[in-house]
């Protein structure tokens, strides 16, 4: 990664893209959600944000503290998304995905501090931190305002998160292609 290999992680963010994405979508067109629908969208979001972030971890090798503070985001991600849909119910996803999102925005915001210059996938975690930050904070203000605001609050975070990571995720597969294409 860096300025060697500029789209290594083109891959683990596009994946992280269509995540964000598929739950961004399901939040804005499902007409009339239930407290089930909350509890399994929004814990296998939460898992699959988790997983997601897993294959990043061998693009930020060789980049100091990046590696552990990724690690402990996908595992409170996971946990997040295993508890919600383990217990099923708006409380259980109010609480994790409340905990998940605050750390994991706060997390990536440390991440782009320490790292944008260096790091391609931290260029963007500003945006993205701050997005799952403020959901964190506004999921257990909204509870009160039913399933459909807390899907609303979690997508809206989510919408934003796969279309600033799609554009970056394309845009290092286009420069790493470039760079292939002139080195030849």
């Amino acid at each position: 990664m860096g300025a060697s290999n500029p789209g290594a992680a083109w891959g683990p963010m596009l994946v992280r893209a269509v995540v964000a994405a598929v739950y961004g979508v399901l939040t804005v067109f499902w007409q009339d959600p239930t407290e089930p629908v909350l509890a399994y969208a929004g814990g296998a979001f939460l898992l699959l944000t988790g997983a997601a972030l897993w294959p990043m971890l061998a693009a930020a090798r060789g980049h100091g503290k990046v590696r552990a503070f990724l690690l402990v985001e996908a595992v409170v991600y996971v946990l997040a998304g295993a508890a919600t849909l383990v217990l099923a119910s708006a409380e259980a996803f109010r609480v994790a995905a409340a905990a998940a999102l605050i750390l994991g925005g706060a997390l990536e915001i440390v991440l782009w501090v320490r790292n944008r210059r260096d790091f391609l996938p931290a260029r963007d975690w500003l945006i993205t931190g701050a997005a799952a930050l403020v959901a964190g904070v506004l999921v257990p203000a909204f509870y009160d305002l039913g399933v459909r605001a807390l899907l609303g609050v979690t997508g809206g975070a989510a919408i934003v998160t796969a279309v600033i990571v799609a554009i970056s995720a394309l845009g290092a597969r286009h420069d790493s292609r470039t760079a292939a294409v002139e080195q030849a």
